[in-house]
């Protein structure tokens, strides 16, 4: 980028960045989350591409925001689905508990262990972190030193994996 596009933005988003904070905390209703997002956005201005169209550079680092925080609320409902699905693969609903019942249940639980030993060690290992220790996915790409992107393909590639033993215990 042209040093004074970049400075313009730079400059813009260093006037606007109170308000950016005022509205991604009220759009989120979180402080720590609305830091994490105005933080985004002054990353995403730093490696942008020259764009010789940007005519009004406050508007330009208001949109960034707005557009991070439209992402965030995309994944966090990407999040939800993956955890119903999660919820609805490994627990039903709770009625009467008979022998045949905890019989089958033994034997739904040996067959995801061992759908889950033929996961790879990696995937395996950021499922298990996130579903049954509940560690969310931002802790486990720093402790891994990933991309969240990285982690939440671990993650559906495990749900998949556990999905296709679903689908073929209910054939």
């Amino acid at each position: 980028m042209e040093k004074k596009r970049l400075g313009d933005l730079v400059g813009a988003f260093m006037t606007l960045r109170p308000r950016l904070l005022a509205m991604a905390q009220a759009r989120l209703g979180n402080r720590a989350l609305a830091e994490d997002l105005v933080q985004d956005t002054w990353i995403r201005l730093e490696t942008a591409q020259s764009d010789s169209s940007i005519a009004n550079a406050a508007g330009f680092v208001s949109q960034v925001t707005r557009n991070g925080i439209r992402d965030h609320f995309r994944k966090e409902r990407r999040r939800a689905e993956i955890d119903a699905e999660v919820r609805d693969l490994l627990w039903e609903q709770a009625d009467e508990v008979s022998a045949e019942r905890a019989v089958m249940g033994r034997d739904m639980l040996a067959r995801v262990q061992a759908a889950l030993e033929e996961l790879p060690e990696k995937t395996r290992r950021i499922f298990l972190m996130n579903r049954i220790e509940g560690v969310p996915h931002r802790k486990i790409a720093e402790r891994l030193e990933m991309s969240d992107e990285a982690v939440y393909y671990h993650i559906r590639r495990a749900l998949e994996h556990l999905a296709h033993l679903r689908d073929a215990m209910n054939d």
